[in-house]
C-alpha cells in the first residue's frame, strides 16, 4: 500500500466530499479506491478524520461496555485479520455507532466469512446509517468541477451521480472518460501478489499436508494458518481475476485442511466452523475439485458423529462436483458414497457403486489439491473398497483389498506415503481376520498399529480400535489371542491423552 494520506489531507478531502453531499459510506468507498488494501475500518477512520485516540474517545462516550476503549485496541481492530485482534460483535456495534454505518461494511467479504454463521446474522443487522445526515440524500450539493477529474472520486461507482451531473460539453465528456479509463487500466493492472507468491504458497501447503501425522502436530496446523492468513491478507489488495481466484482457492484448501485435522483431534466444533468458511472460498474460487473435497470433509464429520443418513448426503453433494472433475476426487467420493450406502443396509446400489469405482481410472492429469489426506491415491481407494467389503459381510474380500493397499502403501516413497490412511487400513486386515475366525492373523496385523506415536493418533484410530476389541464374540475374546488383542487395545488407549477427542466424536 502506498503511504497513506497526511491528516490535513484527510481532512481537505473529507470536507470537500461531505459538501457535495457524499455520506461517510461513499467517501470511505473513496478511500479504498485511492489506498487497495487498506482496511474498512481504516477507511472510515480516514472518512471521519480521525485519530486512533478520538476513536476511543467517542467510543467511550458511548459507554459502549465496561471496559475503557485505549487507541491501542483500535489499532488492533484495523489491522486483523493478518495482525491485531478481532472485533467482537460487540466492538462492531460500537464501531458502526462511532463511524454512522452497518458493521458489515466495515469487515471485507473474506474477514465477515471468518464469523461464525450466528454472529453472521446479527452483524448483518447492525446499521447506524440513519445518523448520518447525508445517508439519504444520494444527491450531491452543488455542481463544480472536482480538483483533478479522472480521479477515483470521479470514476468509483458510488459516486457516478456526480460525475453524470457536471456539466460538460461532448467534448469535454470524451477527454474526461478517457482520463477515466487510462486510470482504470493504471489500476486493472497493478497486482500485489505474482505467479511466484501464488505457487510459493502452494507450495507450503502441499508440504504441511504431506507432513500430516509424520511432523508434529502443532508446528504443522501452525504453518498452514500462516498460509491461510497471508492468502486472506493478499486478498485485502489488488490483483487480476485469475490470480484471486487462486487466492480464494489456497484459503479453501488451507481450512478444508485444518477442518480435517480438527476431527483427527476430535474437534468436530471446530470442523463445522472450518468446513463452513472453506465452502464460501470455494464458492469465491468456483472450483469443483475444492467443492467436492469440503462436501467429503463434512461427510466425514457427520459419520464420526453417527448422522449417518447427513453423512450420505454430504457425499451425494459432493460426487456431483466430483463427476465434473474426474480422477481421484471421483474415485474418492464414489467410494464414500459407496459406503455409506452399505452402511445404511442400501446392499445392491452400494455394491453397484463399488463396481463403478473399481472401473473408474484417474486422468493423469495434474490437479491442484494439497495432497497427504486431502488425496486419493490408489490405496486409499483400496482402504475405503475394503470398508465396504466388511459392512457387506464379505470379509475375506475385504482382507484382500486391505492387503493390497497396504502393499501398494509400503511401496510408496517416504514422502508419499499417507500412514494414517495406512495404519486405518491395517485394522481393517484385523476386523477381516477376527470376522473369519483367525485370531492369530489378528494379533499380528495389529502390531504396527500400536507402534504408531502418541502424537500420531487421530480420535478415529482410537474409535476403529474400539471397534475392533468390540468386534470379537465372547468365546473369541476370553481366548490367549483374544485377551492379548483386548489388553493390547486397553493398553494403547490408556497411553493416549486425547481420550476427550473420541466423545466429541460422538463415540
Amino acid at each position: 500500500m502506498t503511504a497513506p494520506p497526511k491528516r490535513q489531507q484527510r481532512a481537505i478531502r473529507s470536507h470537500h466530499l461531505r459538501a457535495r453531499g457524499l455520506s461517510w459510506e461513499h467517501i470511505a468507498a473513496v478511500w479504498e479506491t485511492d489506498y487497495p488494501g487498506v482496511s474498512p475500518r481504516i477507511a472510515y477512520r480516514w472518512a471521519h478524520n480521525l485519530s486512533h485516540q478520538e476513536v476511543a474517545d467517542r467510543w467511550n462516550a458511548l459507554d459502549a461496555g465496561d471496559a475503557t476503549m485505549v487507541k491501542a485496541r483500535i489499532y488492533q481492530f484495523e489491522n486483523w485479520p493478518v495482525q491485531g485482534r478481532r472485533p467482537s460483535v460487540a466492538a462492531l456495534y460500537a464501531l458502526a455507532r462511532v463511524y454512522q454505518a452497518t458493521a458489515r461494511a466495515l469487515l471485507t467479504p473474506a474477514e465477515y466469512a471468518l464469523y461464525p454463521q450466528q454472529e453472521r446474522a446479527e452483524i448483518d443487522r447492525i446499521d447506524y446509517r440513519h445518523l448520518d445526515e447525508n445517508h439519504t440524500l444520494h444527491k450531491p450539493i452543488g455542481a463544480e468541477t472536482p480538483a483533478y477529474p479522472g480521479t477515483a472520486e470521479v470514476s468509483h461507482p458510488s459516486l457516478s451521480l456526480t460525475r453524470d451531473q457536471r456539466p460538460l460539453d461532448p467534448q469535454e465528456q470524451l477527454s474526461l472518460y478517457a482520463r477515466e479509463s487510462s486510470h482504470i487500466l493504471n489500476r486493472a493492472e497493478h497486482s500485489n501478489v505474482g505467479s511466484d507468491t501464488l505457487e510459493r504458497l502452494h507450495s507450503q501447503l502441499r508440504s504441511a499436508a504431506y507432513g500430516y501425522l509424520k511432523a508434529p502436530t502443532g508446528p504443522l496446523l501452525a504453518k498452514v494458518r500462516r498460509v491461510r492468513d497471508e492468502a486472506l491478507r493478499l486478498l485485502e489488495g489488488h490483483q487480476p481475476l485469475n490470480n484471486r481466484r487462486d487466492l480464494y482457492l489456497i484459503a479453501g484448501w488451507a481450512m478444508t485442511f485444518l477442518a480435517w485435522a480438527s476431527t483427527d483431534m476430535g474437534r468436530v466444533d471446530a470442523t463445522a466452523e472450518h468446513a463452513k468458511t472453506a465452502w464460501y472460498f470455494a464458492q469465491q474460487a468456483g472450483h469443483d475439485g475444492l467443492r467436492a473435497w469440503v462436501c467429503k470433509t463434512r461427510q466425514v464429520v457427520a459419520y464420526w458423529a453417527n448422522r449417518r443418513e447427513e453423512a450420505m448426503r454430504h457425499a451425494e453433494h459432493g460426487l456431483l462436483y466430483a463427476m465434473r472433475v474426474g480422477g481421484e476426487i471421483e474415485v474418492m467420493l464414489t467410494s464414500t458414497l459407496a459406503l455409506d450406502y452399505a452402511r445404511l443396509g442400501r446392499m445392491d446400489e452400494a455394491r453397484a457403486l463399488l463396481q463403478t469405482a473399481h472401473n473408474l481410472t484417474p486422468d493423469g492429469e495434474e490437479h491442484d489439491y494439497p495432497g497427504g489426506p486431502l488425496s486419493c491415491a490408489p490405496e486409499r481407494a483400496l482402504s475405503y473398497w475394503a470398508d465396504a467389503y466388511l459392512v457387506l459381510g464379505e470379509p475375506a474380500a475385504a482382507r484382500e483389498m486391505a492387503r493390497r493397499s497396504v502393499s501398494v502403501s509400503q511401496a510408496s516413497s517416504t514422502g508419499d506415503r499417507n500412514l494414517g490412511t495406512e495404519r486405518m487400513t491395517r485394522l481393517h486386515v484385523v476386523r477381516a481376520s477376527i470376522d473369519l475366525g483367525e485370531l492369530e492373523v489378528a494379533e499380528e496385523a495389529l502390531l504396527p498399529v500400536l507402534d504408531t506415536p502418541t502424537e500420531a493418533r487421530p480420535a478415529p484410530l482410537l474409535i476403529q480400535l474400539s471397534d475392533v476389541a468390540a468386534r470379537m464374540q465372547p468365546a473369541l475374546r476370553n481366548s490367549g489371542h483374544g485377551r492379548r488383542i483386548s489388553d493390547a487395545i486397553g493398553a494403547f488407549q490408556a497411553a493416549t491423552v486425547p481420550q476427550a477427542g473420541r466423545q466429541a466424536l460422538g463415540r
